[in-house]
């Protein structure tokens, strides 16, 4: 019987997945690049009020991500790692990131508090241990973490439309489990570290191989318009955790926000 062996198998079949260098990747006009910037917008107004200096992005192969980052915010050190990022180099050289690092994320060379902002994007759901990751950027952060990723949707009634594949138990090829995430563990989580505040902005990715980007935008503003009037679960969300001291006031958020305060513990707090 096979066996996933997390400390070794599974990254190291990681490697054959490891991208190159490509200059489209921070190009906004390539529908693939096009489509990947909508994503990551759905996190705009998120991080806007803590002014991030520094910004790691982690599971980000072709440091679109970080690159995305460093035009929002053009005076942030934004840093792009993956587990093997040699071939994406060319990224920092060229000025597209300020850096690129091979990083672990169970193992970050970051030192506690060290770096305002730690992202991931669709990199949570493909790692063997993804909650150990999670911890992990969440001791590297002094600010916020913020994850992109997709959602662990259920039928909360039968009004509300689910895909089916909403309730699909997948494996990669590498053999990690795909583990969405789920806005009430991510809640969980932070209440019980006692960071003050947890904010999420619900979006779709209707991705079909051979649908063409206008078409994509199009089902993406339909769907996104029946995940807002509650007729339709999104399938992917953006979670923000903020650390303490740094959570937004509410009217700092963009409107699709929902916002999350840290409830009050009754018996060491008054």
């Amino acid at each position: 019987m096979k066996t996933n062996n997390f400390e070794s198998t599974s990254k190291e079949l990681h490697r054959d997945y490891s991208k190159s260098f490509w200059k489209g990747a921070f190009d906004s006009s390539h529908p693939d690049t096009r489509r990947h910037y909508e994503l990551l917008s759905s996190s705009d107004g998120l991080l806007d009020h803590l002014r991030p200096a520094s910004l790691v992005s982690i599971g980000d192969n072709l440091g679109r991500d970080a690159g995305y980052f460093k035009k929002r915010y053009p005076d942030c050190k934004c840093i792009a790692t993956d587990l093997y990022a040699d071939g994406i180099q060319q990224a920092a050289t060229e000025g597209y990131v300020d850096m690129v690092l091979s990083a672990d994320v169970e193992n970050l060379p970051f030192e506690d508090s060290s770096i305002d902002c730690v992202i991931a994007k669709e990199a949570f759901h493909h790692w063997p241990r993804p909650m150990l990751g999670l911890y992990e950027m969440l001791r590297v952060a002094k600010k916020a973490v913020l994850l992109i990723e997709p959602n662990d949707v259920f039928q909360r009634n039968p009004s509300t439309f689910v895909d089916s594949d909403g309730y699909r138990d997948e494996y990669e090829k590498v053999g990690n489990y795909k583990y969405q995430i789920s806005l009430r563990e991510l809640l969980k989580v932070s209440w019980s570290l006692y960071y003050p505040a947890v904010a999420a902005v619900g979006f779709n990715d209707p991705y079909h191989s051979d649908l063409e980007i206008e078409d994509w935008l199009a089902e993406k503003q339909k769907l996104d318009l029946l995940g807002d009037q509650g007729k339709r679960q999104f399938n992917l969300m953006s979670v923000a955790i903020y650390k303490k001291n740094h959570e937004p006031l509410a009217h700092q958020l963009p409107d699709r926000a929902r916002y999350y305060k840290r409830p009050i513990n009754p018996f060491v707090e008054i």
